[in-house]
């Protein structure tokens, strides 16, 4: 336990002076400790060898830095004292120190080389609390209310239920329920309750996205109303905007808003749209049950199997029963007429009456039987409250069976046993306003349910969640990160129209490359009609590319873009006159509405279409329209009965109703509608007419027009009678030859496929298109490339060149022989076999970045840059290749992310219209616009109408298992990138007037969390080898992890980032061989394997594999085996816990529920969880200590966002500084909570503050990043940066007042929050218990090890391995009698009905 001094603190360096202090020791045993060596004497780099920093007058510093045993260099004595009062740890023993200094030693780290930094003094707040722990508890609780208590209140108690009738009218609706179940319903503004704001409410929206972001449906619920909210939109579409948000009530009353995925109908509320903030806090019902209940990615493809498993076995029990039924049914029938049959004398009972009884009792047992085990195994699966209910149901516990996926329908499921469905959702997808006002109170129903459900749903998450992460600091960072926003301004529309625009004419440039190498393609290789082939092999068969692409000849026409040859028309026989007209103009002349102009021509000149799709007249095919996505298939229209052919379309039941559902289109809808309702009228038979008139003077493009291309234009005598036409005969002409058919190429013909908004015969090719690696020509080591369907792209090689003794192959010779070439068994890679049985060749894979096992499915994606430009991927082409690539990788962050980006929800502020957002009024506002200074463009302010809006991020505040936030958007967004279109994303996120954007970067984060805990078992910070590279370790020494990774690998020290932070999370040898494979073409699988060998050797060090030595498996010998080691400990303890908060582990995750077998345990997401839910620790106490200190202080903040492990706020600009102070002091307090958690009493001076705070405009990484991208060329001007010493010039020495007084030294009022439910933390937990086990770790050899555990245990360990490792369940082991669970149902049921029926076949 924790040793308290009151009002004092032991300082570091008399902490080192100790050497007696013991560890408890295993109890009997006697340590015999090794020799202690004498400790190094260093000599330090201080601060007289750096630049000096000028001393304020009123803050004494330190002569020394001061240091502990292994050279970091630690707090200042003033900050040691405020922040660690009233705690005092045992120092570490002085054989913890010596194995340590050996320990760096040997890793090539040298204590003396430790790095010097200014030594910090300012006062900080006061504590609220007597020591550290006190203090977060304290103002975690602060924090979290009053929404904890309203959070608890609305779990404890219960809505009304769902009304039945609802009153449809705009706005809100409240229904009032009566306890003898009546009730009634009124008009409110918002939800309210005597007169007040309801504080309690349940929420769910609906929208229409397919044609507006805003809402159409809200329904809420609290413990004293149901509400319904319509937005006059979806009740009057046509004279009504659908821009309409949803109130709640005052901005001001401090309201919890529960809901499921609640981030997205958070965008939805009006009062949320404001500079300012609400005081709303949004409770996700899927986030609390992923924090507790949730499955990790690696976990969900076995759980999707476990549930369909159990739905089958569920279906399977059904049948059987079902079975069952039908034949106790029919022995009952039986029976009743075999009694009859005995009672009438017409049949003598021999026994079978007896048996058919016994058979009867039988069936009826086993049916009541069956149908107790299914009920008890479906509730032992479906309703789990706890892990105690599970272990009495089942007798042991299986992680799938205690989560599900994330969804209302999989959570309602699993908490409550409550089966939804959430298929009409989907109408809400597709269906019009129209239907689904038709449909209005069901909707409402559905709607309602939900509501009903989340409400079931939280009663069991919150009480969950709470147990799972008990500490008030963690409700309270959950509840600040659900609050989020976005400013923008009239950029970002700008933002959107220059990235669309940039991509769209990047890809026009790469469509036209390629399709000029497609049609030179086709322009030399002409292709001959069926039959008519020459004997002379076409060339496109001796070109390796082209031969594998389709030439069969398909014949073109007009759909692309072939017209018939104009032949020129004989000359008339005699008694031809000029006196002609088209037959169907002829027709209608003579009478409008005869039955054929009605059947065969008013459609035509009505131009008919049916979803935009033309209709179309064939005689074998009647009335129809021809598929958009398949010009050959004929649809029939859907008012078809059965598919049947329509001869005539104008009537009441086709062409009415699909005018009036506005499914189908006319030139003139009404007069299409009259006609079709039988009207003859003179008005009718004139507008035909006129109709008639339009058309023959559109005559020029009857070969276009879908409509006059069908109508008869041959010429024909007519007669004119009082402008009524009568047809004398045809006009008589040498009949016109029909021009020859035209032939392409398959692979041509497919190219040209008809699309919509693009002309006939227009090719549409891309770099995704499986024709361009072909047309391209692509080799791979000069090697031609194929596309296989069983593996993707493959090359192709001779058999001898793996004989051959070229040197010019060496290097891919080198690499064939370590891999094996292909066999290919799919009927479409009949070739390619041909090729290697008969053909003397091989066939490979192309490397892809997964591993072997994966199909490359393109070449030119972006992680074959890199092999475009090395010269391992080649185009036999021209120099098309790289420059297609490149354009590629500019388009690539915009094609993956256009879609989300450009549905983002931007609502703008509307003062006149009363959507006031808060905004600064300025005269004469302002706006950024591009402007030059001298040959550069920068953004500066010039004269312009300005737009502001806000953006609310859809946060899923706990969307993982280790409880990190996820948005698809904006927390995905990549830094702007010159070569990215639209990578400027975050840029366009400004700081309104007389605002700044204040934030900083956590500097490698879950890398100092994950030293500090192997630093622990010392209880020393730079202990251990990671742990002093983490603090002390430089770039320019090599001595830092990145640098000392990419020596071992031979690669770049960025690429060494990615391999050691995988490596942290978890990531094993496999992972770390597919980074080294993917970075380079001719490293071999083998290679790859010694590197990533020799990599975790030296990192992650060896393995004991054995559980007697220690009592336990561990790592040793590597520079990061006490951190696995710690690692590795919480994740296999029964309850893990984060060290900083205390937050436990997923159920899904628990040991206890997870096999033991290696491969089956998910150890890499269980570390990977201890890593990150560590980093989620941070986050959450670094926004409490703000929320704290903006309150305290004044500070006008509000909390924008977090990106990764940036973490910025929108501030008044008056303020900034101050906001910047107390970042600084969040991130010290955050930092020695976890040094303190962890047993430490002291933190690295190196880690205390942020190596900068930005000051900025804009939302970007670093404030000096220009943001210059292909869709954005012109650079944002710098922010400003400031370390701690240029924040405490700004700020008087370190003051948060607003006037710039003096912090105060003494506490004079009541600490704030409550310390209910604090208690002292054993932080000495992490502490190793003796040195043996220290030093085990550190060993190299083996046989050291053994010695050391025998000195511990006073035995000798022999080699053989003791690992008693528990078996892998079977899937056949039996569960507990009574179940249901794993019983055969089939062979049960065949087995009863068998003897069954040889009865009744006897009888």
């Amino acid at each position: 336990m924790i040793s308290r001094l009151s009002n004092s603190c032991l300082p570091r360096w008399f902490h080192s002076a100790s050497s007696n202090h013991a560890l408890k020791q295993v109890p009997g045993t006697v340590f015999n400790q090794p020799v202690v060596r004498s400790p190094t004497v260093f000599k330090y780099k201080e601060e007289g060898s750096q630049e000096k920093v000028p001393k304020k007058k009123d803050v004494p510093k330190e002569r020394h830095a001061k240091r502990n045993a292994v050279g970091v260099q630690m707090l200042s004595k003033s900050l040691h004292e405020q922040i660690f009062k009233n705690c005092l740890f045992p120092p570490p023993p002085k054989a913890y120190e010596n194995i340590s200094l050996e320990h760096l030693k040997a890793h090539g780290l040298d204590p003396s080389q430790s790095s010097t930094v200014p030594s910090t003094e300012f006062t900080l707040p006061p504590l609220q609390g007597n020591n550290l722990l006190e203090h977060f508890h304290r103002i975690g609780h602060s924090s979290s209310e009053p929404y904890l208590s309203l959070a608890k209140q609305l779990a404890e108690a219960t809505i009304p239920p769902i009304p039945e009738n609802w009153d449809l009218q705009p706005g809100w609706t409240k229904y009032y329920h009566a306890e003898d179940g009546s009730g009634y319903a009124e008009h409110v503004e918002y939800p309210e309750h005597d007169g007040k704001p309801e504080q309690l409410l349940v929420f769910d929206i609906e929208t229409m996205p397919k044609y507006h972001h805003y809402p159409v449906i809200a329904c809420a619920a609290s413990p004293n109303a149901w509400y319904v909210w319509l937005s006059p939109w979806i009740l009057e579409p046509v004279s009504n905007s659908p821009e309409h948000l949803i109130p709640l009530g005052s901005r001001d009353v401090p309201r919890v808003v529960v809901g499921h995925n609640v981030s997205y109908d958070r965008a939805r509320i009006l009062e949320e749209y404001h500079l300012d903030g609400s005081k709303n806090r949004f409770l996700d019902t899927m986030s609390l049950h992923i924090a507790f209940k949730g499955i990790s990615s690696h976990q969900r493809p076995a759980w999707m199997k476990h549930r369909k498993k159990k739905q089958d076995e569920a279906d399977s029990r059904n049948e059987a029963i079902q079975s069952v039924i039908h034949f106790l049914h029919d022995v009952r029938v039986q029976l009743e007429a075999l009694r009859k049959d005995i009672v009438s004398g017409r049949v003598v009972d021999s026994g079978q009456q007896a048996k058919l009884t016994k058979l009867k009792e039988d069936l009826e047992a086993s049916l009541i039987d069956m149908q107790s085990a299914s009920s008890r195994f479906d509730g032992v699966n479906n309703s789990l409250d706890d892990d105690d209910d599970i272990s009495e149901a089942t007798g042991q516990k299986r992680w799938e069976d205690l989560t599900s996926g994330n969804s209302l329908l999989d959570v309602a499921k699993l908490h409550c046993d409550i089966d939804i469905s959430k298929e009409i959702r989907s109408d809400f997808m597709s269906s019009t306003p129209e239907e689904i006002r038709a449909d209005l109170s069901d909707y409402i129903d559905y709607c309602a349910s939900d509501v009903d459900v989340t409400y079931q749903v939280y009663k069991k998450v919150l009480p969950g969640f709470l147990n799972s992460c008990p500490h008030p600091v963690s409700f309270a960072g959950v509840i600040a990160m659900g609050s989020g926003f976005l400013p923008v301004n009239e950029q970002w529309e700008e933002y959107l129209r220059n990235a669309e625009s940039t991509w769209n004419a990047l890809e026009q440039k790469v469509r036209k490359s390629l399709e000029d190498l497609a049609r030179a393609a086709f322009e030399e290789h002409k292709v001959s009609p069926p039959g008519e082939e020459t004997r002379i092999e076409p060339k496109w068969k001796e070109d390796v590319w082209l031969s594998q692409m389709d030439w069969t000849p398909k014949k073109a026409g007009k759909t692309r873009g072939v017209m018939p040859v104009e032949v020129e028309e004989p000359e008339a026989l005699d008694g031809q006159t000029d006196s002609t007209a088209p037959m169907w103009y002829a027709m209608v002349r003579s009478d409008p509405l005869s039955k054929k102009v009605y059947d065969r021509i008013l459609p035509l000149l009505l131009q008919l279409s049916f979803e935009s799709s033309p209709l179309r007249f064939t005689s074998s095919e009647q009335w129809h329209y021809l598929s958009p996505s398949d010009p050959n298939a004929v649809m029939r229209l859907p008012t078809s009965s059965n598919g049947r052919q329509i001869s005539v379309v104008l009537n009441k039941l086709h062409a009415v109703r699909l005018l009036t559902d506005d499914k189908m289109s006319a030139c003139d809808k009404e007069l299409a509608i009259r006609i079709s309702q039988g009207e003859q009228s003179p008005d009718i038979r004139a507008a035909v007419l006129q109709l008639a008139e339009d058309a023959r003077n559109r005559e020029s493009s009857k070969d276009s027009d879908p409509w006059l291309s069908q109508l008869d234009w041959e010429e024909v005598e007519v007669v004119d009678e009082s402008g009524r036409y009568s047809i004398k005969h045809k006009a008589k002409a040498a009949k016109v030859p029909k021009p020859p058919s035209v032939y392409w190429p398959r692979w041509f013909w497919d190219l040209a496929k008809p699309k919509k908004d693009l002309p006939p015969g227009s090719l549409e090719i891309t770099i995704r298109n499986r024709m361009t690696p072909l047309l391209l020509k692509m080799t791979w080591y000069d090697y031609p490339l194929f596309y296989s369907r069983e593996y993707g792209w493959v090359f192709r090689v001779p058999s001898s060149l793996l004989e051959s003794a070229s040197q010019a192959d060496a290097v891919l010779r080198h690499k064939l022989q370590r891999m094996s070439p292909l066999s290919f068994y799919d009927a479409e890679d009949e070739k390619l076999a041909d090729a290697t049985l008969t053909g003397g060749y091989l066939f490979y894979k192309l490397p892809h970045k997964d591993g072997d096992e994966a199909n490359v499915g393109s070449p030119l994606t972006k992680s074959f840059l890199k092999f475009a430009v090395d010269g391992a991927l080649k185009s036999s082409a021209g120099d098309e290749l790289k420059e297609l690539v490149e354009v590629g990788i500019r388009c690539s962050y915009w094609i993956s992310a256009r879609d989300r980006i450009l549905n983002q929800m931007a609502v703008w502020d509307k003062k006149s219209e009363g959507l006031d957002m808060g905004f600064p009024k300025l005269e004469g506002s302002m706006e950024t616009s591009p402007t030059s200074e001298g040959n550069q463009q920068t953004e500066s302010t010039v004269p312009r109408e300005k737009k502001w809006g806000l953006i609310l991020p859809r946060v899923i505040t706990m969307g993982t298992v280790t409880r990190r936030a996820i948005e698809r958007t904006w927390l995905t967004a990549s830094n702007a990138k010159k070569n990215r279109v639209g990578s400027e994303l975050k840029a366009m996120v400004r700081a309104p007037p007389s605002y700044a954007i204040v934030g900083a970067d956590v500097d490698s984060e879950e890398l100092w969390i994950s030293s500090c805990m192997g630093d622990a078992q010392f209880g020393m910070h730079g202990a251990t080898a990671i742990g002093w590279m983490t603090l002390e370790g430089t770039k320019s020494a090599g001595t830092d992890l990145h640098s000392k990774t990419a020596s071992i690998l031979g690669i770049s020290r960025d690429q060494a980032k990615v391999f050691n932070y995988s490596r942290i999370y978890g990531a094993g040898m496999r992972h770390a061989m597919l980074l080294l494979q993917q970075g380079s073409s001719t490293i071999t699988p083998e290679e790859a394997h010694k590197l990533a060998e020799n990599l975790y050797a030296s990192t992650k060090g060896k393995n004991t594999h054995r559980t007697d030595i220690f009592e336990r498996k561990f790592w040793y010998g590597g520079s990061e085996s006490y951190l696995f080691n710690k690692l590795e400990e919480i994740a296999l303890s029964d309850r893990p816990q984060t060290p900083a908060l205390g937050c436990g582990v997923t159920s899904a995750l628990l040991k206890e529920c997870l096999p033991a077998e290696f491969g089956s345990d998910y150890m890499p997401s269980r570390i990977n969880w201890v890593v990150q839910s560590s980093g989620v620790d941070y986050l959450h106490l670094l926004i409490v200590s703000m929320d704290h200190l903006i309150k305290k202080y004044g500070i006008e903040a509000r909390y924008l966002i977090s990106v990764h492990d940036e973490l910025r706020y929108l501030v008044k600009e008056e303020d900034r500084y101050r906001a910047a102070l107390a970042l600084q002091i969040a991130n010290l307090w955050t930092r020695c909570m976890f040094a303190y958690k962890l047993g430490m009493d002291d933190l690295p001076q190196g880690v205390a503050f942020f190596s900068s705070v930005d000051v900025d405009r804009v939302l970007r990484k670093e404030v000096d990043m220009p943001c210059v991208t292909p869709s954005h060329p012109n650079p944002i001007p710098p922010g400003e940066s400031l370390n701690i010493e240029g924040i405490l010039n700004k700020t008087n020495g370190g003051t948060l007042w607003k006037d710039g007084s003096a912090m105060e030294t003494s506490v004079e009022e009541e600490w704030e929050g409550s310390s209910d439910g604090y208690i002292e933390a054993d932080c000495l937990a992490h502490r190793a218990a003796n040195p043996a086990f220290i030093r085990a770790q550190a060993a190299s050899d083996f046989g050291e090890i053994k010695h050391l555990a025998k000195q511990v245990y006073g035995k000798k360990f022999d080699d053989s391995v003791k690992d008693n490792k528990p078996r892998k369940r079977k899937s056949s082991e039996k569960s507990t009698l009574g179940n249901g669970e794993g019983v055969d149902w089939a062979e049960v049921v065949d087995q009863l009905l068998k003897s069954g029926r040889e009865l009744t076949a006897r009888i």
